[in-house]
């Protein structure tokens, strides 16, 4: 419980901090303007900065919507003040371990930092390119459908699934499937969801096209054989132009990870580090890299990834994340996972 207490006074002391820094820079040589000033905490003050810095994080927000955020942010920074004035009463600020998470926080934001600015530089795709996607993808533009499905999940081991498979391979019905599988004390579970075309797997979502309402699918996992019906289905396509800011969005994404990959391989490939002490053993750069001497598994190709199990409504498709993404204005993908 006191480590717990620890780190809550440490993770409080570093957002605080980082904040409060944005408000003390924006002062002119008479001192800030009073127009600036929002609130007072016992007589620190805190700046519409301050609060403008945190709704741009939030990303797009309406006019109507950017009030009322601005007044919860507020809410937020005032207490947070109160939290930090106690947390330097009580000196934490001069705590090594607070010192250190200082300093580790201002290395991330200016590792970021870095990379936002060389996002910059990413390519938009071309006309052609964009014409090509929509093209190509007819599943999730012309001819994208909103699908109704079931589906039983059969908690079922790998040596099982060929019984299950002949035993229901001639019923076609969702309810005689489930009858059968209880007679036969093999235990499941009934779902039913509505999805979009684009919140499928990319891969599902192909054979999903062929289908017609009433067809069913057999999708094996690690863990489970999955019965997937396609109950009903609408036909909701996406013009050209309405898709082009979601297709530019995935190509974008796609360019800007390239282009963050391609550098941290340049600055790898010229920096000198040297590992010591007790990783003195580590290779340069291959810290995370398997053992080339390592032996590899059976079921697992030597120059392959194994495949990983996809459940059956798992949003696993980058189209899918590209739209998802557009769609709900998230924020951008930035640079390489970790930094």
């Amino acid at each position: 419980m006191r480590f717990i207490k620890q780190y809550l006074l440490l993770t409080l002391v570093v957002t605080t901090v980082l904040t409060s820094a944005c408000g003390k820079k924006d002062q002119s040589e008479g001192g800030k303007l009073e127009t600036q000033v929002v609130a007072k905490v016992n007589g620190d003050e805190i700046s519409i900065h301050q609060v403008n810095f945190q709704l741009a994080r939030m990303g797009q927000v309406s006019e109507a919507q950017s009030k009322q955020a601005s007044e919860q942010i507020l809410t937020r920074l005032v207490d947070q003040q109160l939290l930090k004035q106690q947390a330097l009463e009580a000196k934490l600020d001069r705590s090594p371990a607070i010192l250190q998470a200082l300093e580790s926080s201002k290395d991330e934001i200016l590792a970021q930092a870095y990379l936002d600015q060389l996002m910059t530089k990413a390519a938009k795709p071309t006309k052609d390119e964009i014409d090509t996607f929509y093209q190509e993808h007819t599943e999730l533009f012309a001819n994208r459908r909103i699908y109704r499905l079931q589906e039983l999940v059969i908690d079922v081991s790998k040596d099982k699934f060929a019984d299950v498979q002949d035993g229901i391979k001639d019923i076609k019905n969702i309810s005689e499937i489930a009858a059968w599988l209880k007679v036969k004390n093999y235990p499941f579970t009934a779902n039913s969801n509505v999805r979009a075309a684009e919140q499928l797997p990319l891969d599902m979502l192909k054979k999903l096209q062929t289908f017609k309402d009433g067809d069913f699918m057999l999708v094996p996992t690690e863990r489970s054989l999955n019965v997937l019906h396609l109950a009903a289905s609408q036909l909701t396509p996406i013009s050209r132009e309405n898709a082009t800011p979601f297709i530019e969005q995935y190509f974008l994404n796609q360019n800007k990870s390239k282009l963050a990959k391609k550098e941290m391989d340049s600055l790898k490939s010229k920096a000198k580090v040297e590992f010591v002490g007790a990783f003195s053993e580590m290779k340069k750069f291959d810290a995370t890299a398997p053992d080339s001497n390592a032996p590899v598994s059976k079921n697992v190709s030597a120059d392959k990834e194994p495949t990983k199990p996809d459940a059956a409504f798992n949003a696993a498709s980058k189209v899918e994340a590209a739209v998802n993404q557009s769609t709900h204005q998230k924020n951008i993908e930035k640079g390489i996972s970790g930094l």
